[in-house]
């Protein structure tokens, strides 16, 4: 067979296939046609020397935000050709509302595959917060009429638990629950801030459903002062809720992350929660509180929606660094692998066409490397750790063709760069 396209020399690492070791990879057409030792560069079109370099399934993102005309949407294209992410999961950012319009602006647009865990308040994400500052936001029907018109982006539904959303109680999390449970779906809750409190939360989720922002820093975390897991979320675990990481621009504590790993809790999966805020990383500032994801002096204060970064324009922040810091605090290379790939792949039921490298899978490939060094790793505290080493993009494959970086637009005009003394 004459192929289109080989990815010769690299270590090949792939859990869902069994794949880890010194494989070449040949693509015909948009799917994966081998997965073989020694595949002569003859029998292919065109060659990309992977020598040194990683080469796993195209990554996927459980948590991002990237719905064209809001307050948080990326353009995924521009990030995942700089990262090697072919997939994106919004999570959460359409509603009932504003779901036609994120297929029309977003899905439809986008050369990545894209999914979606639609908000159960019918406004979604458009601006910062308080989507849930009513619970008329929360209506059932209108969402129940919406999703067998888009049930193939619909990953799931999605809730903000925390002061955030705007929502001071669990009855957006029980509305969500039952629209979910009608069409046999996961949920995904948020957790910051409270009110609601976790205790209040957790006992609510089932086996399947998704808690995102896992190493939270913040009073909903799921350790105790003690840094000791909670009863409550033993439980869940024990029950079959799955943990997304969630980063994000205020979501990812290194004293949580310890605490938490140390007793053998990990991520199933490494959402980035990427949005225009979290590009930038621990350089944000809110003009109000300091932290422009931090917590609130009181349950009626306000930050502004202008977020202030100190610096430039360039992005620091994407999955290869959830990626560089679950690697740190010990993931092993082959999980954290498993974790942006055939496990977001399982739970948006995409298993065999995504986050796989086994023939017959869509031609969806990820090459980097694992730079050697002394790197600066920091949490959204401003808590400091050295990594030895980091991720590092190669080059992206999508639906089979050589994909070349695109450059990251011009942020809106809500982020505002200012000096680093400032």
């Amino acid at each position: 067979m004459q192929f289109d396209l080989l990815i010769k020399g690299g270590t090949v690492i792939d859990p869902d296939a069994g794949y880890n070791g010194p494989f070449d990879v040949a693509v015909k057409r948009n799917r994966i046609a081998a997965v073989e030792a020694n595949i002569p560069t003859s029998a292919a079109y065109e060659v990309i020397d992977a020598s040194g370099s990683y080469v796993t399934p195209g990554l996927i993102d459980m948590h991002a935000h990237i719905q064209a005309g809001t307050f948080w949407g990326i353009d995924a294209d521009a990030v995942g050709s700089q990262s090697g992410v072919t997939t994106w999961v919004d999570a959460g950012t359409p509603g009932a509302l504003t779901l036609q319009g994120f297929r029309d602006s977003t899905v439809a647009l986008s050369e990545v595959h894209v999914f979606a865990f639609v908000n159960i308040s019918f406004i979604g994400l458009v601006g910062q917060d308080y989507e849930l500052i009513t619970h008329e936001y929360c209506n059932m029907e209108l969402l129940e009429r919406v999703i067998p018109h888009h049930r193939d982006i619909i990953a799931g539904i999605k809730v903000r638990a925390g002061r955030s959303g705007g929502g001071k109680d669990t009855e957006p999390v029980k509305r969500a629950l039952l629209v979910a449970e009608k069409f046999d779906l996961p949920i995904m809750v948020h957790i910051s801030t409270a009110p609601p409190q976790i205790e209040e939360v957790l006992p609510l989720l089932r086996r399947g459903d998704i808690v995102t922002h896992a190493f939270t820093g913040q009073d909903m975390r799921l350790i105790d002062a003690k840094g000791k897991l909670k009863e409550v979320a033993r439980q869940a675990l024990d029950r079959g809720v799955l943990l997304d990481l969630g980063h994000g621009a205020g979501s990812f504590s290194f004293e949580s992350a310890e605490a938490l790993t140390k007793q053998g809790v990990w991520p199933y999966t490494l959402g980035s929660d990427l949005h225009w805020m979290a590009m930038y990383g621990p350089k944000i500032v809110d003009p109000l509180k300091g932290s422009a994801f931090g917590s609130l002096s009181s349950t009626t204060a306000t930050r502004s929606i202008l977020i202030n970064v100190k610096g430039d324009t360039k992005p620091v922040f994407n999955m290869l660094t959830c990626m560089d810091k679950l690697l740190f605090v010990g993931m092993p290379l082959p999980d954290v692998i498993r974790a942006v790939t055939s496990r977001p792949a399982e739970i948006l039921r995409q298993k065999g066409d995504l986050g796989t490298l086994k023939p017959g899978a869509l031609a969806d490939i990820a090459i980097f490397n694992l730079e050697p060094g002394d790197f600066e790793l920091i949490d959204n505290h401003g808590n400091v750790r050295r990594a030895k080493q980091r991720f590092q993009h190669v080059r992206t494959v999508l639906d089979g063709r050589i994909w070349e970086p695109i450059p990251t637009p011009a942020p809106p005009p809500w982020v505002n760069f200012v000096d680093q003394k400032s």
